[in-house]
This record gives structure tokens, C-alpha cells and sequence, in this order.
């Protein structure tokens, strides 16, 4: 019977760091979900036809955070009372905030360009670079156990990736039209 209250580490049999070895990580899935797959319990009694359902959407939410580094993040700082709360209250700098505001302003401008795909690879290689320093501030903040500077971290990477998603959005417009 699996424990839906263990961590996610625990479920994978990974030590709770944030770098992870994604090949691990999806053999232990596929390992658990050839285990606890609801269609292999078809043929049971409801309950145990629920349960597996239950288990094997815990396994795909853990599988999920665990292979996605900002995912993983946050749950590795909601286990140290970080929770989604905690995070969305916290202050970003305003020079960070101001270089967002930036980005954005260019990105907005885009489709009124003659040629845009250069100002949008510019962006988009400005939040690749900016995401990766944070990424390396995250990896080092967790390591150290310092929940602060990955607190933060995290905050600007969550809007780096929203910014990100505009931009790709942005781009699969401009290939359409």
C-alpha cells in the first residue's frame, strides 16, 4: 500500500536535493506506474479500483514536480513552510522588477514590427540568461539550505517563465501569420 502522505523524494528513492537525475527519475515512474496503474486493478473491488486511481494520480503529480526544475523548487520550499502564500507575499526588488516591465514593453512592440524575430530572439535569449543565473542562485540557496535566497529565486523565475510562455505565444503567432 502506498503512503500518499510520504514526500515525493521518499516515493522516488531520491536524496531531498534539488539537482536530480531525470533518467532516474523516469525509470522509478515507470517502475511505480507498471505497479500502481489503475487498469491493472480493473478487475478489483471499487475501493481498490479508487485507491488505484488515487495512487497513480500521486505518483503523476509527484513525477511531474520532480522533473521540472522550478516545480520542484517550490515544492522543496513548500516543505520548509514556503508554501505558494508564503512565496506570492514576498517583495521583489525593483530593479528586477523594472527590467520585467522592459521586457515586456519590447514584447508588446513586437508585432508592430517590420521584422520582429530578432527583437524577440534578443528577449528570449535575455530570459534564457537571466533564468539560468537564477537556476545556479536556486541550486546553491537550496544546497545551503538558505530558503531565503531560493524563496526569491523562485519568485523571479515565476515570472521569467510567464514572460517566457508570452514570448513563445508571441513567436507561434507571428510563424501563423
Amino acid at each position: 500500500m502506498l503512503d500518499l502522505t510520504q514526500s515525493y523524494f521518499a516515493l522516488f528513492d531520491l536524496p531531498v536535493r534539488f539537482e536530480v537525475d531525470d533518467q532516474n527519475v523516469a525509470q522509478r515512474y515507470r517502475a511505480l506506474q507498471k505497479q500502481l496503474h489503475p487498469d491493472r486493478h480493473a478487475a478489483g473491488n471499487p475501493q481498490e479500483q479508487r485507491l488505484a486511481v488515487q495512487y497513480s494520480a500521486f505518483v503523476n503529480e509527484a513525477y511531474e514536480t520532480l522533473r521540472n526544475p522550478l516545480r520542484r523548487a517550490i515544492y522543496m520550499l513548500a516543505q520548509q513552510g514556503y508554501d505558494r502564500d508564503v512565496l506570492s507575499s514576498r517583495q521583489v526588488d525593483g530593479g528586477f522588477l523594472i527590467q520585467q516591465m522592459d521586457l515586456r514593453e519590447k514584447l508588446e512592440s513586437v508585432s508592430g514590427l517590420v521584422d520582429p524575430e530578432p527583437v524577440l530572439d534578443h528577449i528570449l535569449t535575455e530570459i534564457g540568461a537571466d533564468s539560468a543565473q537564477l537556476m545556479s542562485q536556486l541550486a546553491s540557496g537550496l544546497a545551503a539550505e538558505d530558503y531565503e535566497i531560493s524563496a526569491t529565486a523562485v519568485l523571479k523565475l515565476q515570472y521569467l517563465d510567464k514572460l517566457r510562455a508570452e514570448a513563445e505565444q508571441m513567436e507561434s503567432w507571428l510563424l501563423e501569420g
